[in-house]
């Protein structure tokens, strides 16, 4: 095994003394880097032409005030699809697939995004707008033995957060060295490449390592690299954020379709495609597993119960139809996944054709795996444009994972904002504060840097971007059900409705049978069940050949997560939400059935709406 690796490593050192810059790859990144620039320069050109002046609103630099600063219904549903959209939609979603049976693994996805994640992320905009406070103070408000529950989930978006910044430091490498010619690692070998060049992970056969290993530099320089470009975007306010948002939203979509237009022509696509959707083992529909890792996707990828939706929602209009924007953001989410996906599944099945080996052993690599070894090696079947497609890849994923990062970060910062505030702290700008907040997650996130790092973080994903986030979202259900109610979250989003031009009476939740269920039955019931069945799984079998030390970080913060949920549940205190009264709003009890006939004068939701 030291003598392979060291061929590889000759090889990879001939191979890089002969490399040369990648003219295609070159000007693909340029192009890319400078379409923002390009349009809003034309855009500011065109304006002065034809003398168009544009207000800009001038937002409050604080997230505590008791005036909440108010954002314009373009950039609150762009935030959310940047929040909802991010690398688990291309790297975590065709793994889940191609472990649990293909379209039964698809089914699953489905049916828990609209059970559980979707209907989730409504209640919380819902109450975001209708409270106006970021969600540790929100949980508070609902009742405060519900506190710990927002600190927890605070908690968790910081862990999330500082292991999420290591997922997109790792495209940065690769985006560099798709400039050279040929790729370095196809020379070297993808897997040999990611182990060794880039993450110089611990080989158990041949050395021993005690703890996580040393911090390597090249991990760090990407790390607070990707933590700078966040700290200069969000940290100088939402007009600066919302311009950027805009094209990392809808650049990485340009690049999804040109992806799969590309390779769904090449040889053997076929054969990866059909293992995606062709793909029926039903059995897999009767295993908890499935579901568990299905709903866990949904989950991880609309991300309710971090409270970034919750603390968005509170900034959202007072009259912002936040069901319709629901709507638009959990099918854009579901679409791109779904639609993702078959350039991922075209890549390896013509990689599988080229190389031998089976669609199945490919695909079934895990999320790193199957973006920077599978996905790495694949480039080289491109020819030609193997460059300028590589860069296309890597850069798509660092501006997906650019988006969620934007909307987390600005959620952490309220929290901080709210801290130094309930504390009589002294109060800093929110630019100061942002500075801090991504310089902790940068210093903390450099535990990820250490050669066992990516092990750490795979461990992490898990516990706290399955497990934890399945715990918060029963517990979430809980208190909504329990304390915020049902006939609440009616009132409050009908009373945000009344009077909208398409929602003239106010508009009601439905379909209102599918929101009972889920409101009382399935977002409780399979989000508590399936982090039990996780868990009970986990104490039985271990979580897959990890060590053993670096499991127990993850229980260890997954039991912290539990201890800071509970630590107010004692707690008597009642609400302090105001009453209300549903005949404060005039609504008509019949505009629930008529829309479903298309006879209503507040139509629900209609998909050329959402086109």
């Amino acid at each position: 095994n030291i003598e392979s690796l060291r061929f590889a490593a000759s090889l990879q050192q001939e191979s890089t003394n002969k490399m040369a810059l990648s003219a295609s790859g070159l000007f693909t990144l340029l192009a890319v880097l400078l379409v923002g620039p390009i349009y809003y320069g034309g855009l500011h050109i065109y304006r002065n032409r034809n003398g168009i002046v544009v207000e800009e609103s001038s937002p409050k630099p604080d997230a505590n005030d008791e005036e909440r600063d108010v954002i314009d219904t373009q950039h609150y549903l762009f935030a959310l699809i940047g929040y909802a959209i991010g690398i688990g939609n291309v790297w975590r979603f065709p793994y889940v697939i191609a472990q649990n049976g293909g379209g039964a693994a698809l089914v699953a996805y489905i049916v828990s995004a609209i059970l559980v994640a979707c209907p989730l992320f409504l209640y919380e905009m819902i109450m975001g707008q209708h409270i106006k406070l970021s969600t540790i103070r929100c949980y508070d408000k609902v009742r405060p033995r519900w506190k710990g529950l927002g600190i927890a989930s605070g908690f968790m978006l910081f862990v999330v957060l500082c292991y999420y910044g290591m997922v997109i430091a790792y495209t940065l490498p690769y985006i560099w060295n798709s400039l050279q010619t040929p790729l370095p690692w196809i020379a070297a070998g993808a897997e040999n490449y990611w182990l060794n060049t880039v993450l110089s992970s611990v080989d158990e056969q041949t050395e021993t390592v005690s703890g996580l290993g040393g911090v390597q530099a090249n991990l760090v320089a990407a790390l607070f690299c990707v933590w700078l470009i966040v700290f200069m975007t969000v940290g100088f306010g939402r007009e600066v954020l919302a311009k950027i948002t805009y094209v990392t939203v809808l650049l990485p979509v340009a690049l999804v379709v040109i992806m799969v237009i590309r390779t769904v022509f090449l040889e053997g696509a076929g054969e990866g495609i059909r293992f995606y959707i062709g793909r029926f083992e039903i059995e897999y529909l009767w295993n908890a597993r499935t579901w568990a890792a299905a709903c866990g996707q949904a989950l991880f990828s609309m991300s309710p119960g971090l409270g970034t939706v919750i603390t968005y929602s509170s900034y959202a209009k007072p009259k912002e139809d936040v069901y319709r924007a629901c709507m638009i953001v959990s099918l854009s989410n579901c679409f791109f996944s779904i639609f993702a996906a078959f350039a991922t599944f075209a890549l390896v099945g013509h990689m599988a054709s080229q190389s031998g080996v089976s669609v199945e052993d490919l695909a079934k690599r895990n999320g790193s795996g199957l973006a920077f070894i599978t996905m790495a090696e694949a480039m080289q079947y491109f020819g030609a444009a193997a460059n300028a497609m590589s860069v296309l890849f890597f850069f798509t994923l660092f501006l997906l994972g650019l988006d969620s990062a934007y909307a987390m970060e600005q959620t952490l910062t309220s929290y901080a904002l709210d801290f130094f505030a309930e504390r009589g702290l002294p109060k800093l700008p929110r630019w100061k504060m942002s500075m801090l907040c991504c310089t902790g997650s940068a210093f903390v996130g450099m535990i990820f840097c250490t050669r066992r790092g990516n092990e750490l973080l795979e461990v992490f994903d898990h516990f706290i971007g399955s497990i934890a986030l399945l715990f918060v979202a029963f517990m979430e259900a809980l208190m909504m059900n329990w304390d915020f109610t049902y006939q609440r979250m009616e009132y409050a989003l009908a009373k945000a409705t009344y009077n909208n031009p398409d929602t003239p009476t106010g508009r009601r939740l439905g379909p209102t049978s599918l929101c009972k269920l889920d409101f009382f039955i399935t977002v409780p019931v399979l989000a508590g069940a399936l982090a039990l069945y996780l868990i009970v799984l986990d104490i039985k079998d271990g979580y897959g050949t990890y060590p053993g030390f670096i499991q127990t970080w993850g229980w260890v913060v997954l039991v912290l997560i539990f201890l800071i949920s509970f630590s107010t549940l004692y707690k008597k205190d009642p609400t302090q939400l105001a009453a209300f009264d549903m005949e404060d709003i005039k609504i008509d009890d019949s505009d629930v059935d008529n829309r479903n006939t298309g006879e209503a004068s507040a139509p629900a939701v209609q998909l050329s709406e959402v086109i």
